[in-house]
């Protein structure tokens, strides 16, 4: 189907883009700098697109063409190599360039697949272009533009259809905002394209609506005026089938008598009648019994002489008393054929002679016309008019061909037709190729809609006059606004080069040179400024010194501060901010600077937000930064002088809280594990020393649970000392060789001693001739013992607890681990499990008890030792940690941290 667009969005999507082009060719030679041959190129590809835009617009009535597309193809080309030449020369020179930045019709919008193929890649080609020309706004937006021309283009194939042309059309559209939008942002860098765009934005407004709506106007008229014509020839159409009838009604006596007369001569009676070509039919239809065929040129089925036979028509002539039909007159309608395909006929029928006038008739006579194709051709097409019949929106005849009947039976479909409408019937205008049609209503005798008249004429009738006033009316508009752009580019240049010469001493001034002066004499507003100008540049001169001296000193001042400062003015935007501010915020240097305050700075104590709300106050407050993380400050916030805004002095007091966590852990977690041992002690000695009588069993188990406690104790304190001298640097690394096995089984041992209950649990598993290692097995030994006190703590007695030792995966090294089969780590809680007074369960209620710096402690030594830590554990299946031991060289030798040490305690 012919694609049919809205005359107003086509003329304007057109006025758009022949400004769009034009414009970009004209931008390209008034301020291009890297030679005339990019702009020319540009200049003469825009053109081309333009010329391509308005001769597809006025192209009307042809869906079609296989050129446009291919010039649309070289008009694109053009340009990419206009933008790509530019782009080079920028490079080679080194100088910055300026690349070149209702009623619906039918227009040839649709094309083959190559032509829209070719114009896509030149589009695409163009886009690349101009990305390597430039990557700023106006670059992307031009980039924008010509990526919509391309899709544009590379539609062609699906344009022929109103859905696909429209798409087409409105991707033209956008492209050419996006180009006039690179237009518009370029303009703003100069006064000549301010004001030649705002001459031209107003002619396009103007242009456009006047394109809109007397174009809409002459298209409706058109499509009106036809309608109606429809409209009456459709219903001279229901009074001709209306006139038919009562003809068949007239004709009825005679035929019948003829046929009672004569049975055989039925046929040949009939068909005299109606004329020649006319599918007759008749019929003899007993009150009881099969109806008998008497004969015609279109005989009806067994089926459709039955549905015939019981319709209201039959029974109505059948009927006797009052209202019956008369015996001479009979009666006539419109009745649907009931079969394998649905149909319309003329039927009359005439009841048998009846014995009483209250007595009902025997049998009826029916003498029909088919309503068929051969019917309907009988109308004349001489105006353009096709006549058609539908049935349950199916066509049924018609004078139309095969294709025509397709769309006539979509347009139903669409309309809502089916076996009736209102009496006034329903217009559907002309769209595209799909033809102008008017539906009525056939009605039966007893006023029951059994089809439904269509009577259709081709758009082309309205079309050839709206084509030339349309074609005129786009054509005057786009040469009105050439003419306008002209006059208003040539005007322009007048007026603004008085500005433009300030303008380049302004920049000269901005530059540095403060001794430049305009030469600009005039009587008028420019001359005055030009004066002013040059007095002015004079006390600039004079002042600058002094604040770029004073700028300087203050940037070194906020730069050096550690506290953070952040300014903002009355509005709340932040007007300055040093980097300890920024470091605090999360911010990068060149982010803050004309935001918000509360944008910049999330400020918030107990969850509530401080900024903007918080004046004159010095309080603890987080800083809440975009990665999700925290940053706890102290914030002073003061007014300044006058109210014209705030100043927030931020203090991070990070390390400060880390400080009092750790002391409110280490009081928390000491006196913790100090009270359990202690508890016992004093109850079992008080005891002792409360009843001296008590056996000596008793008394044995009493003081060997103190010397165990008293024992649990020592290493809570020897553990504390410990991690005091590393913290302190008073720990001295003694390395010597040693064999891994040795270091295993001394451990074994000592577990197996101190915990006899659990000494069955403890297991070993060691590689056989592993190197020696070289470490010192004092601290180590220590090392290791938090990692096996900390598996014990944490599996059931009857749960393995394994030493292992073996080579590390690069070989280089022993990796000596403790391995249990405990609950596990979830990885998350892996990050703090070296952090110290920290543990995976820091609740009060926690089952397991301990200081958190066990293995705080087997990281602090592994770091000063350079044995490297691996933690390798899942929730519900255990935790293996490993120390990483280096191989012994030919000779050991004694390595020493570089802060005061203290002697190596004993194994």
């Amino acid at each position: 189907m012919e694609p049919g667009v809205p005359f107003a969005l086509l003329g304007a999507v057109v006025l758009l883009a022949v400004a769009a082009w034009v414009g970009l060719g004209v931008v390209a030679l008034a301020r291009s700098s890297a030679g005339r041959g990019p702009a020319v190129l540009l200049a003469v590809g825009g053109l081309v697109l333009a010329t391509v835009e308005v001769l597809t617009a006025t192209g009307f009535g042809r869906p079609r063409s296989d050129l446009l597309p291919t010039a649309r193809a070289a008009g694109l080309l053009l340009l990419a190599a206009g933008l790509y030449a530019g782009a080079l020369a920028r490079r080679m020179r080194r100088e910055p360039v300026l690349d070149a930045r209702g009623a619906a019709v039918v227009v040839p919008l649709a094309s083959a697949p190559l032509p829209a193929v070719l114009a896509a890649a030149a589009a695409l080609a163009a886009v690349v272009a101009s990305l390597r020309a430039r990557r700023d706004p106006p670059g992307l937006l031009l980039a924008a533009g010509l990526l919509l021309a391309g899709v544009a283009a590379g539609l062609g194939p699906v344009a022929d259809d109103a859905p696909g042309s429209l798409v087409v059309v409105g991707l033209r559209g956008a492209s050419a905002l996006l180009l006039l939008g690179a237009l518009l942002v370029l303009a703003r860098s100069s006064l000549l394209g301010k004001v030649v765009s705002a001459v031209l934005a107003g002619v396009l407004v103007m242009a456009v609506a006047a394109v809109g709506v007397v174009g809409t106007v002459v298209a409706d008229g058109a499509v009106r005026e036809q309608d109606r014509l429809v409209a009456d020839a459709a219903l001279g159409r229901q009074q001709l089938i209306a006139e038919t009838r009562s003809n068949l009604q007239g004709a009825l006596p005679l035929v019948a008598g003829a046929c009672r007369l004569a049975p055989t001569a039925c046929a040949p009676t009939i068909n005299a009648f109606s004329g020649p070509g006319t599918a007759t039919f008749a019929l003899q239809v007993p009150r009881s019994g099969t109806p008998v065929d008497l004969g015609g040129r279109a005989a009806l089925t067994a089926g459709e002489q039955v549905a015939l036979a019981g319709s209201k028509l039959v029974v109505l002539a059948l009927a006797g008393g009052p209202g019956r039909v008369s015996e001479q007159t009979g009666v006539a309608s419109v009745v649907r054929l009931v079969g394998p395909t649905p149909g319309l006929a003329l039927v009359a029928a005439l009841p048998a002679p009846r014995p009483t006038p209250q007595a009902p008739a025997s049998s009826v006579f029916l003498y029909g016309i088919r309503l068929n194709d051969s019917f309907v051709s009988r109308d004349s097409s001489d105006a353009g008019f096709g006549l058609s019949l539908l049935v349950g929106g199916q066509v049924v005849a018609s004078n139309a061909t095969g294709r025509a009947r397709e769309r006539l039976a979509r347009i139903a479909a669409d309309a809502g037709v089916g076996d009736g409408i209102s009496a006034d019937g329903l217009a559907v205008s002309a769209t595209g190729d799909d033809p102008s049609v008017s539906f009525r209503t056939l009605t039966a005798l007893t006023g029951e809609p059994v089809g439904v008249i269509a009577l259709s004429r081709s758009a082309e009738a309205s079309l050839s006059a709206q084509r030339d006033a349309l074609r005129s009316l786009l054509l005057t508009a786009v040469l009105a606004t050439a003419v306008v752009g002209g006059l208003a580019l040539v005007l322009g240049r007048r007026t603004v080069e008085p500005v433009r010469r300030l303008t380049a001493a302004a920049e000269r001034v901005a530059a540095g040179d403060l001794s430049v002066t305009t030469g600009l004499t005039g009587r008028d507003e420019v001359g005055t400024l030009s004066r002013s100008f040059d007095a002015m540049t004079g006390s600039v001169s004079r002042l600058t010194g002094d604040l770029r001296a004073s700028a300087v000193r203050l940037e070194t001042v906020l730069s050096s501060m550690t506290d953070g400062l952040v300014a903002a003015d009355a509005n709340g935007v932040v007007t300055s901010v040093n980097r300890a501010a920024l470091a605090m915020a999360g911010l990068v240097e060149g982010v803050a600077l004309g935001r918000p305050l509360a944008e910049v700075v999330d400020l918030r104590a107990g969850g509530v937000p401080l900024v903007p709300v918080v004046t004159d106050a010095d309080v603890a407050a987080d800083v809440h930064r975009p990665d999700g993380t925290t940053v706890p400050v102290r914030v002073a916030v003061a007014a300044l002088e006058g109210g014209d805004g705030v100043v927030l002095v931020l203090r991070d007091t990070t390390r400060e809280r880390e400080v009092e966590r750790m002391k409110t852990d280490f009081l928390s977690n000491v006196s913790h594990e100090l009270r359990t041992p202690l508890t016992p002690i004093r109850g079992y000695a008080e005891i002792l020393v409360g009843k001296p009588g008590l056996d000596s069993d008793k008394v044995t188990r009493f003081a060997t649970t103190i010397r165990d406690e008293s024992i649990e104790m020592n290493r809570v304190v020897d553990l504390l000392v410990d991690v005091a001298a590393i913290e302190a640097g008073r720990v001295t690394i003694t390395p010597r060789p040693i064999a891994p096995a040795e270091l295993v089984d001394a451990r074994l041992a000592a577990w197996r001693t101190r915990a006899p209950a659990r000494a069955s649990d403890l297991r070993r598993r060691v590689a056989a001739r592993l190197p020696l290692v070289e470490v010192d097995p004092a601290w180590l030994g220590k090392a290791l013992d938090e990692l096996i006190d900390n598996a014990v703590k944490y599996t059931a007695p009857g749960t393995a607890v394994t030493l292992t030792a073996a080579l590390s995966p690069d070989g280089d090294r022993v990796r000596v681990g403790v391995r249990d089969a405990g609950p596990g780590i979830a990885q998350a809680d892996q990050a703090g499990l070296f952090l110290s007074f920290e543990q995976v369960d820091g609740s009060a209620t926690r089952r397991v008890g301990g200081l958190g710096l066990g293995l705080s402690f087997v990281r602090r030594l592994a770091d000063d030792a350079g044995l490297p830590v691996t933690v390798t554990s899942a929730v519900g299946k255990g935790s293996e940690f490993s120390l990483d031991l280096p191989l012994a060289p030919v000779t050991s030798a004694v390595r020493r941290t570089r802060r005061p040490q203290r002697t190596s305690p004993p194994t």
